[in-house]
């Protein structure tokens, strides 16, 4: 029974992890190794209680900040590491922590006991084995990302909410042939507290499923493990909860792996965007063991400028907010790129009562003087041609990005899938500001940030139902770090001159088009 204290699982019949004789503590091989990647759970654990069964471990990531407090003022510090998830691990059982809600999740391996003392203290939310079996209930499509990176689509046993949202095709595909079950499917505001009912009825029927709730949603509610990713303040610190689905089934390692190679395709397009970029010519790389600080320019730097803005009908222009990372974290991107966002001034617009006061929206007047000049224009939704209607080209031909045709939407994949696929790619998202701005080598194609004018909204492809637990993989080439193939000249310690170099760059950007003809196959 499933319980806020345990679960009474069946034994394992999914791999769990594997362990290799020479990584690991001599006395772990006294288990029967075989049991421990094969099919079956953990056997004679306690003639070694102490031995160590999760040889591989997550650990927080070193964040490089994309500016540091004097790029965007004192007000802001971006994260150096994972702020709010933690993971500790105590041979045969590891502990979840998520300091958002400040929740404990106790996970032991199967065929073996938690530690009494760990379950009569009463701390945790949950304690249940691992690898999970009971299944998996999604309550938002954010988290559907983690899930099929780490290849675990057939553990949704059901979703919360209506699933027009969802652009996964192999969720669509599984909630068609009834695979996934839909629960309160007719709701908008999707949410597992607004469907509390609904989801206690699905685990009478189902009680060993795990419910995958947001943020924000009652950490004290049945089988319930509370994902706050989205409350991170950097790229990387919100993809690394991936490990947080990993821990579920011993799938660390392939965690790390994918976290680890995200944060380093991400960091070399940025260095790569400022090695590029036309100003400023000269620029100094301020390091430390965990991060790199890169020195402000001036306002009038000439770096090209950025209007990330959209419209909502009856509040008027949401427009960036910096040095506010979270969310969407196009202050993050912009940085990363060394382009200049344009950010909204401290007091201008309205912020309704009605919302709290927390979101702020510029009148059309506010907007154009706001954003006039910018040289690329993001809208970051898939409404463009409504608001183009409501507006009237008169008033946009006032944008410099819209005479030049440099206006970008958020349907370069699909219609919905800025909310839910995007998230497996935030590096990529990262390369496509850098190539619309005009500071990468010039041979990425920008995947998600669609030109309005030129390109066509994207189409998801359909599922490959025979290949349905394959880990999905972003269908993009790895970036290739240019300064490393450069004769860089330098110009004092830390400092390279772009100019000087202009040549070879050129040469290494013919060297990265052949590179990038072996690109990373789509699986989905």
């Amino acid at each position: 029974m499933f319980t806020k204290l345990a679960i009474a699982a069946a034994i394992v019949t999914q791999p769990a992890f594997g362990i290799e004789t020479n990584t690991v503590d001599t006395n772990t091989l006294l288990i029967d190794v075989e049991n421990t990647i094969g099919d079956t759970c953990i056997k004679d654990f306690n003639t070694n209680p102490t031995a160590d069964l999760f040889p591989t471990k997550w650990s927080s990531p070193s964040i490089k900040t994309y500016g540091d407090v004097d790029l965007y003022g004192a007000k802001f510090e971006p994260s150096v590491t994972t702020e709010l998830l933690d993971i500790t691990y105590h041979n045969n059982y590891k502990i979840i922590h998520n300091k958002f809600v400040n929740a404990t999740y106790l996970l032991y391996q199967c065929g073996t006991e938690p530690p009494v003392e760990e379950v009569e203290s009463g701390n945790h939310k949950l304690i249940l084995e691992v690898p999970h079996k009971g299944g998996l209930l999604l309550t938002s499509t954010v988290q559907i990302p983690a899930i099929e990176l780490l290849g675990l689509r057939s553990e949704v046993k059901a979703y919360v909410g209506n699933t027009k949202w969802i652009s996964s095709p192999c969720l669509n595909y599984m909630l068609d042939e009834g695979e996934i079950i839909n629960v309160d499917g007719d709701r908008d505001d999707v949410g597992h507290s607004e469907s509390a009912s609904s989801v206690e009825a699905f685990l009478a029927a189902y009680p060993d499923a795990l419910v995958l709730g947001g943020p924000y949603d009652n950490p004290d509610a049945a089988n319930t493990m509370v994902i706050a990713g989205s409350q991170e303040n950097t790229n990387v610190g919100q993809f690394d909860w991936i490990a947080f689905y990993a821990a579920l089934y011993n799938k660390e390692d392939m965690s790390n792996r994918i976290a680890g190679s995200a944060q380093q395709n991400y960091d070399c397009a940025s260095e790569n965007s400022y090695f590029l970029s036309t100003s400023p010519i000269q620029r100094k790389l301020k390091a430390t063991t965990s991060t790199t600080r890169r020195v402000a320019e001036g306002e009038e730097d000439g770096r090209p400028t950025l209007l990330w803005a959209s419209w909502f009908s009856g509040y008027g222009w949401s427009v960036a907010s910096c040095p506010t990372y979270q969310s969407d974290t196009e202050c993050e991107w912009a940085a990363a790129c060394n382009v200049k966002i344009l950010s909204r001034p401290e007091g201008v617009g309205n912020a309704p009562e009605s919302l709290g006061g927390r979101y702020w929206y510029l009148s059309d007047e506010e907007f154009l003087e706001f954003g006039k000049d910018a040289d690329r224009w993001v809208y970051k939704s898939q409404h463009w041609l409504k608001v183009f209607e409501e507006k009237g080209e008169e008033y946009f031909q006032q944008f410099k990005a819209y005479r030049n045709q440099q206006v970008y939407d958020t349907q370069g994949v699909s219609p919905n899938s800025w909310y839910e696929q995007r998230l497996a790619e935030y590096y990529v998202v990262g390369m496509d500001v850098c190539a619309i701005m005009g500071v990468d080598d010039g041979l990425h194609k920008s995947r998600w940030l669609r030109n309005i004018f030129n390109d066509p909204i994207g189409v998801m492809p359909q599922c490959n139902v025979a290949e349905i637990d394959e880990p999905y993989v972003a269908p993009v080439s790895e970036c290739m770090p240019i300064a490393a193939k450069l004769n860089v000249a330098s110009k004092g310690e830390g400092e390279v001159n772009v100019k000087d170099n202009a040549g070879a760059v050129s040469a290494v950007q013919g060297f990265t088009l052949i590179a990038s003809l072996a690109v990373v196959a789509s699986l989905w």
